[in-house]
């Protein structure tokens, strides 16, 4: 029981660690954005946004505004207001979504009377989203703030940018597991699992299990499970179709060769998960109780396409 015990808590700390290294969610990075801004100011002082560079004027609008309301949110900074802004970028001849120099950063800064003034741009690279943040302060045309963060790509972004969305219907993974088909101990097991998604939080597919008793020195016995399963996902963190915490049923009939004599039972579960994307892997710690193997605990991991 210990070594079981031990195997979960390793399976649910990976699972952790995989989330919180791949997920980076544009909302939350704008989060950090805010009070990195607010952590290098005065407080009550007056700073200006300009329009982020980026492939569309959605994204642009949709980065200043959240930004904006973030620091309103959570600081006591004042932020210079749309129509001002519109009237100095209109005596510079200043597009907002061009690229901007310091010296123009600078030069809005000065007639707006801000302290400082942040800019930048939003790129795609490696599949993935790298926003960059400059902020300088007017008085000493020096950056404050200049840095980069990672942003991973959701049906958000991609809505922003205009991108078609590319949606994942079908997953084939591998399956390890450990389970209580066996007589006095556990039993590993390996598999494979094939799933296709009817709709955004609903999928169905087969998987085929083998087991087999290590530690019954007493009988020689394997099993394979055969099983259908319907999926729900319950809830999605980053909001991607058929992602995030599910149940899932199976049933099917479950192949038993105890000492080179085949008998084939009914097997049949209950199934709690946690399915991780990551472009087109998936990473899937689960766990699962039913007759006849009683409980099982393992990871998936796969392609999807």
């Amino acid at each position: 029981m210990k070594k079981i015990m031990a195997i979960l808590y390793f399976i649910t700390f990976a699972a952790l660690c995989f989330a919180k290294q791949e997920t980076k969610e544009l909302d939350s990075v704008l989060g950090q954005v805010s009070r990195d801004i607010s952590s290098k100011c005065e407080k009550k002082e007056i700073i200006a946004i300009l329009d982020f560079r980026s492939e569309t004027e959605d994204m642009s609008r949709y980065l200043n505004n959240q930004l904006i309301s973030m620091i309103f949110e959570n600081s006591t900074l004042q932020v210079v207001t749309r129509s001002n802004m519109d009237k100095v970028e209109k005596e510079l001849k200043f597009q907002s979504s061009g690229l901007v120099s310091d010296s123009t950063a600078l030069s809005i800064g000065e007639r707006l009377g801000a302290h400082a003034i942040i800019f930048g741009s939003l790129e795609e690279l490696d599949n993935k989203y790298n926003l960059q943040v400059r902020m300088l302060n007017v008085g000493t045309a020096s950056y404050s703030l200049f840095k980069k963060y990672e942003i991973s790509r959701s049906s958000k972004t991609e809505q922003l940018l205009h991108h078609k969305a590319r949606i994942y219907k079908s997953s084939l993974g591998f399956m390890a597991e450990i389970n209580k088909n066996s007589v006095s101990a556990f039993s590993p097991a390996g598999g494979i699992v094939f799933d296709y998604s009817l709709s955004r939080r609903f999928s169905a597919g087969v998987k085929a299990l083998a087991s087999y008793d290590a530690f019954n020195t007493d009988q020689s016995i394997y099993s394979i499970e055969t099983s259908f399963i319907a999926k729900l996902y319950l809830a999605s963190p980053g909001g991607e179709p058929s992602s995030g915490l599910f149940v899932s049923g199976e049933a099917g009939p479950e192949f038993l060769m105890i000492d080179s004599k085949l008998k084939t039972v009914t097997s049949g579960g209950i199934t709690l998960g946690f399915r991780i994307p990551s472009g087109s892997y998936y990473f899937e710690p689960y766990l699962r109780g039913g007759y006849p193997y009683l409980f099982g605990a393992g990871v998936s991991a796969g392609f999807r396409f």
